[in-house]
């Protein structure tokens, strides 16, 4: 069985030298993607609730880590449980697995705790590559069974954290341990990014505990622990950190599952622009799991638009599309899905009796079809236009490019 003990062997055990260059340029990918994602989120009303109750009393603490996008500088465990909250609310890095998982809390966790550490470039994405490994493995093989997923981000955040600072594999396994004990298990609404702000602030705090001398019993292994809770499991952890490439990049806003309809409506509308008078009906056939996530409105936006790196609800323009989409589930399609594709298939017939069709098994972004620099870059100039101008946008892809060279001290300066 899997325990605290391995997990934090294992994460010690990263190295930025080892790592596959694919998982590298990877795991900065997905930081970029992260750190837009929370730009675009930072004035959601609960994003902004839970960073207006994280700050402090008093003056702000220089010697602190950054909330993104502001001049606010917090305690560490209180800027990884912000920055969490902020792109966990949206449409940030996730595992597609059969316990749905975003892994921003993880990516803040790590970035807070490197920036506390005054950590190099190298040792934080080998903390990042090292917590969404842990994630991964925990999102495919662990199950939680109804219970929230931010369990897994508090185990994956500490030992990725732990890393970042340096720690040796006892000390993260104590950090794992103290995490997983705050927060193991926790119930609650799985799109609510509080727990997961919870979560992550729990994996820092628990690395300055354990820093600090304090132990822990193994949460996974020990009795009342995970396997005693969910049943016992094994994570077949890589030196790698493949897991990393499994995080998807979704380039859409749009809900994880609607992802590859919004492709294929973009094809359709790619081809030749759609006049909205013009569409008789559009029918998406889709996975069982998916008909409900699936936004008419958005799919509508996708057709007309030929976009959706941003949606902005209530348009009049679209009523008589939205009026036309029917979402059903197709079985061949549930049958793809139980194989790992996240498939749809888009269908609009127009009043001239003419009918195109587009078919997706996935998405760019999608662990079959990985990112691009290209998409990242694009996704994060759409999402944050509105934040910083274009040379600030600019420069902060530039030092995600070179993360292990200029690190959390360049990411922080631009992100004031």
């Amino acid at each position: 069985m899997t325990s605290s003990e391995e997990l934090a062997g294992f994460a010690a055990a990263v190295e930025y030298g080892r790592l596959p260059d694919d998982v590298r340029e990877a795991a900065k990918r997905r930081l970029l993607d992260a750190v837009g994602v929370a730009l675009r989120n930072h004035d959601r009303h609960r994003v902004a609730a839970i960073r207006e109750g994280l700050l402090p009393a008093g003056p702000s603490d220089t010697r602190g880590c950054r909330l993104w996008g502001t001049a606010d500088v917090v305690q560490p465990p209180r800027a990884a449980a912000g920055n969490a909250v902020a792109i966990t609310a949206g449409n940030g890095p996730t595992f597609l697995a059969p316990t749905f998982a975003p892994v921003g809390g993880s990516l803040a966790a790590v970035v807070a705790a490197a920036e506390a550490a005054d950590a190099t470039g190298e040792t934080t994405l080998a903390g990042i590559a090292a917590a969404l490994e842990v994630h991964g493995e925990c999102a495919w093989n662990a199950p939680l069974d109804g219970f929230h997923p931010a369990t897994h981000t508090a185990v994956a955040a500490a030992a990725g954290a732990g890393r970042a600072m340096g720690f040796d594999a006892r000390t993260i396994a104590d950090a794992v341990g103290i995490a997983a004990g705050r927060v193991a298990l926790a119930v609650g609404d799985p799109d609510d990014p509080l727990p997961t702000g919870r979560a992550a602030r729990s994996a820092v705090y628990a690395c300055s505990l354990a820093d600090s001398g304090v132990s822990a019993s193994d949460a996974i292994a020990a009795p009342n622990g995970w396997h005693d809770r969910v049943g016992s499991f094994e994570l077949d952890l890589d030196p790698g950190c493949e897991r990393v490439r499994d995080a998807a990049v979704l380039p859409y806003d749009a809900h994880p599952y609607g992802q590859s309809t919004i492709e294929a409506a973009i094809e359709l509308a790619g081809e030749a622009p759609i006049d909205p008078a013009d569409i008789d009906s559009v029918t998406v056939e889709t996975f069982d799991a998916a008909v409900p996530e699936v936004d008419p409105e958005r799919v509508a936006a996708a057709l007309v638009d030929r976009e959706l790196a941003i949606h902005r609800g209530d348009r009049t323009d679209l009523e008589p599309v939205v009026e036309a989409v029917t979402v059903a589930p197709d079985e061949a399609l549930t049958d793809r899905h139980d194989r790992g594709a996240i498939p749809a298939r888009v269908t609009v017939e127009f009043r001239d009796g003419s009918v195109v069709e587009a078919a997706r098994d996935g998405f760019e972004g999608h662990p079959s079809v990985p990112e691009t620099w290209g998409l990242v870059e694009e996704k994060f100039h759409a999402i944050a236009e509105d934040i910083y101008d274009r040379s600030v946008r600019v420069r902060t892809v530039d030092t995600a490019r070179s993360f292990e060279a200029d690190g959390t001290a360049e990411l922080d300066r631009l992100l004031r």
